[in-house]
């Protein structure tokens, strides 16, 4: 292609000697050259260009507008639902202000980014929480989908926490707060009427319904009872995991999903909660996160592991484990971290996101707050190396 130029100019050239012969000759020829050059280039080079991206993202998604929100702008109130559901954007997340001038509010790296989230909090009940000291950026579908691009696939594995961050990550990808969580397809008009927005992280017989992996709404959230992804080439999904050692099954998903990708350099991240499925216990949970340590390492691939720490209870919760509370919460975490971190997994704590955020019975949290966890799971992704 850098020979096309030089050889379209020189032969103008040659034709111009035979008719040209005044002393406006030099300058004809540039003006003619430049005529047939910026033609000629634009061909060459800006078209080609212009029908690459054009179909990588038509062959990504048809929905695919990629318009980058601006900071302070709402990303989500264009979603599906967004009226029904009665999520605002600026109810669940604050855009934060500079305090400095030129130093940027947001978090520079991965290790500062999970030590703000997990030491952050919220100014009053249910009010929109911070991280301490830097925080993290709420992105636009459009920089989901690019940040999710870097990855060869990614898994959710462990227990109902984890499953509440992946029906939110669902969400997200589809742009439909309703039932952007579940698969709406095999759902009766009842079930669709019971399992709207909220309900879909806080009824047991809604959870049911939910999205297990993006194979499910490739096939099926087309038709007029779903909804599709906005992007949908990286594979992710949820392994349900609630003993160690974990079933056959869990294992074979999480293999099929990470063992057989080409590139063995490009990450496959996972993510990974168990303390419900411990009862808080620290031995049980040390057991699970030595397992899935072991079966990521067998793989011999990048696999980068985030553990997620569990939520503070509400004061509506029953009796029941752990014994002490949040007090007993807290101790879990403490020594459960010690144990995830020897492991090579990040941490990222839930406590503080949850101790003032209302929930109905209080264990399990609504759709904002889901939200929320999902985007700070988006934005440990994005701080991934990817080299």
């Amino acid at each position: 292609m850098a020979l096309a130029p030089r050889v379209s100019t020189s032969w103008i050239s040659m034709k111009l000697d035979k008719i040209v012969v005044t002393s406006r000759g030099p300058i004809f020829r540039a003006v003619v050259a430049i005529l047939v050059f910026v033609p000629l280039a634009y061909v060459l080079l800006w078209v080609p260009i212009l029908h690459f991206f054009g179909a990588s993202n038509s062959a990504s998604s048809p929905r695919q507008q990629y318009m980058i929100v601006e900071a302070g702008e709402d990303a989500i109130k264009h979603f599906a639902g967004s009226h029904d559901c009665g999520i605002i954007q600026s109810e669940i997340y604050l855009a934060p202000w500079p305090t400095k001038p030129k130093v940027s509010p947001f978090c520079k790296n991965r290790a500062a980014l999970l030590e703000a989230l997990s030491s952050g909090g919220r100014h009053g009940w249910d009010e929109p929480y911070v991280g301490k000291g830097c925080t993290y950026r709420w992105f636009s579908t459009p920089e989901i989908c690019m940040i999710l691009e870097r990855f060869n696939a990614i898994t959710f594995i462990g227990d109902e926490l984890v499953q509440s961050v992946y029906t939110a990550f669902n969400v997200l990808l589809r742009e439909d707060l309703s039932f952007g969580g579940l698969q709406q397809w095999i759902m009766s008009d009842q079930d669709r009427r019971n399992c709207k927005c909220d309900e879909q992280f806080l009824n047991a017989e809604c959870t049911g319904y939910g999205v297990k992996n993006w194979e499910e709404v490739k096939k099926n959230g087309g038709n007029q009872k779903g909804s599709p992804y906005f992007c949908s080439r990286i594979p992710h999904a949820y392994i349900r995991v609630e003993s160690t050692p974990a079933s056959t099954t869990s294992q074979a998903l999480f293999k099929d999903l990470t063992y057989s990708k080409p590139n063995p350099w490009q990450p496959s991240p996972l993510v990974f909660s168990f303390s419900r499925s411990s009862n808080y216990d620290v031995p049980t949970t040390t057991r699970a996160v030595e397992e899935w340590h072991a079966l990521a390492a067998g793989a011999e691939r990048n696999i980068p592991m985030l553990f997620l720490g569990p939520p503070a209870l509400g004061t509506e919760k029953a009796a029941g484990l752990p014994k002490e509370r949040n007090t007993g919460v807290w101790q879990y975490q403490e020594q459960v971290f010690r144990v995830v971190e020897a492991n090579h997994f990040d941490v990222l704590s839930f406590y503080n996101l949850t101790m003032q955020a209302s929930t109905p019975d209080g264990e399990h949290f609504g759709e904002g707050v889901a939200l929320v966890e999902a985007m700070m799971v988006i934005n440990w992704l994005s701080k991934l190396d990817t080299s």
